[in-house]
């Protein structure tokens, strides 16, 4: 079975190719080594990639593998970002993902 990882590499060179940039954006948490917390990533449920489309919208792609799917609070960021009329979904293959751009 092909890796979410994988799918997210190809999903970005994908987009580089149709014009469009996307960042990875890892949402976590983590204890640094003198005990304090580091929150990371723009907010719990954001997706995991983060840019623009070609002509300048706000794009968010939720990379799942194949049969994966999206938690409550990445639906609710998908859905947010689509009525703000940003482009966004969650996307199992580079060919979901040139199909939410068309």
């Amino acid at each position: 079975m092909i890796s979410e990882a994988r799918i997210l590499s190809e999903i970005q060179l994908a987009a580089s190719r149709v014009g469009a940039r996307l960042w990875r954006n890892q949402v976590g948490k983590y204890e640094l080594a003198d005990g304090r917390w580091l929150s990371s990533g723009l907010c719990v449920g954001s997706s995991d990639l983060i840019g623009m489309t070609q002509d300048g919208r706000f794009l968010a792609v939720e990379v799942k593998r194949p049969g994966g799917t999206a938690t409550p609070e990445q639906r609710a960021f998908v859905s947010l970002v689509r009525a703000m009329g940003g482009v966004a979904g969650v996307c199992h293959s580079v060919e979901e993902f040139l199909a939410l751009l068309a």
